[in-house]
């Protein structure tokens, strides 16, 4: 792999923006049928997607890696926006969008939105990005280049469920809406992104393991969950 790869720096990017939209939009609750469930549904899973591809032509460490970058994103943007309205006073034109911002921030309640939200998504996020991670490349070393939908499938199944417990227990839990289905709607939908984009995903990663020349296999135990080399 090139030290500084083009193609790594766009999935890097894009999972950056995935998580921001994410987390902006999971604050709002929608219904699919007679269920609730957080609307950054539509865009969370493509941040596991394209992990398996990274850890698939890149390795753990540069997956690891661009986890922390999307979640260092995330806390960059809530903080500055945080900071902004915190010490300037608006205009008296301007109070409306500033209640606005507030509100999209904190909530109604003062529980709730995208501060909370954010807080969940990276949490969860990184613990279940290291869960796909670890059984991803487990899987890896054990069948070599074979197998890409079943390591696919099987790390997410399981970071999936780390995901959804942690991020709704730490954004949803004694808010409106709450209950033990939200867990249940969320997963399956979240998995089933998974499921649906795994061609995609294999083709995407035959294509860059062909740009880029080389197949990476890394003893994932010499890395640590930031994906630094651990000290012997």
């Amino acid at each position: 792999m090139k030290r500084y790869s083009f193609f790594v720096t766009l999935i890097a990017v894009a999972s950056g923006c995935l998580a921001l939209m994410a987390n902006l939009i999971s604050g709002r609750l929608g219904y699919f049928g007679p269920y609730i469930a957080p609307m950054g549904v539509f865009f969370f899973p493509l941040i596991y997607v394209l992990s398996d591809v990274t850890s698939e032509v890149y390795g753990y460490r540069v997956s690891r890696w661009i986890a922390w970058i999307s979640a260092l994103i995330n806390v960059f943007f809530v903080s500055g926006i945080m900071l902004v309205v915190s010490i300037n006073r608006p205009v008296p034109w301007c109070i409306e969008t500033d209640n606005s911002i507030k509100n999209l921030l904190v909530g109604t309640s003062g529980i709730s939105g995208m501060l909370r939200v954010s807080v969940a998504g990276i949490i969860g996020s990184v613990l279940g990005g290291w869960v796909n991670d670890i059984i991803f490349q487990r899987l890896k070393h054990k069948d070599g280049n074979k197998g890409f939908a079943k390591r696919k499938f099987l790390s997410s199944f399981g970071a999936e469920i780390v995901d959804t417990f942690t991020f709704i227990t730490l954004a949803f839990l004694f808010t409106q809406g709450w209950s033990i289905q939200m867990y249940v709607v969320q997963f399956i939908l979240k998995y089933a992104v998974e499921v649906i984009t795994e061609p995609l995903a294999h083709l995407l990663a035959n294509k860059l393991k062909k740009i880029e020349g080389e197949d990476v296999f890394e003893d994932r135990n010499k890395f640590n969950i930031f994906g630094f080399e651990k000290r012997s």
